[in-house]
């Protein structure tokens, strides 16, 4: 199994300007380093949480399945808001379309359904809560500007770890998997 991320909205969810009121900072010298921390804590919190933030476009390669089957494909970091294209791939210049396929949804998780050839499917699709930072739980918003805080104090790493406060805020979104 192989996800790449193809395509990421242009937005922030946090702003530099957010992250600086924050903190406290009224200098610019150190915003290459607070956007650098902004960005690790974006995908921290993506990776903690399994959920794409703002509007993502990803593409998902399965192993091969057995041919003539049905399979359930769970779809990684939801919330799914559109499957674009779905493909059997004998090689990588050699693929054929799928037109015949459903997708469901359980427990927050998005599987896409269909019969499978015995070959991989690559599925391009788009998830996340949506393209504006509105969209996207408050929770989300403080938990990078903490991340972002407590690694600007904390540079070389001694004593840094995670504060209970940011798993607390994000665990009701949690997608836990079991692969």
């Amino acid at each position: 199994m192989q996800i790449q991320r193809v395509n990421v909205s242009p937005m922030e969810l946090v702003s530099l300007r957010e992250l600086k009121e924050h903190m406290r900072i009224e200098h610019d010298a150190e915003d290459n380093l607070l956007k650098s921390l902004q960005r690790a804590a974006y995908d921290w919190v993506e990776q903690f949480t399994n959920r794409s933030l703002l509007t993502t476009q990803w593409k998902f390669l399965s192993l091969p399945l057995k041919g003539g089957s049905e399979i359930h494909l769970s779809l990684p970091f939801p919330n799914l808001l559109e499957v674009e294209d779905v493909h059997h791939v004998f090689t990588s210049l050699n693929k054929e379309r799928i037109r015949k396929y459903t997708v469901h949804e359980r427990n927050g998780v998005s599987y896409i359904c269909m019969i499978s050839k015995g070959v991989p499917i690559e599925v391009v699709y788009n998830a996340g809560f949506g393209p504006h930072p509105n969209f996207v739980p408050e929770a989300f918003h403080h938990a990078i500007k903490v991340l972002v805080a407590l690694w600007y104090q904390n540079r070389e790493g001694l004593n840094c770890c995670i504060p209970d406060t940011v798993e607390l805020f994000l665990r009701p979104y949690q997608i836990r998997r079991l692969i």
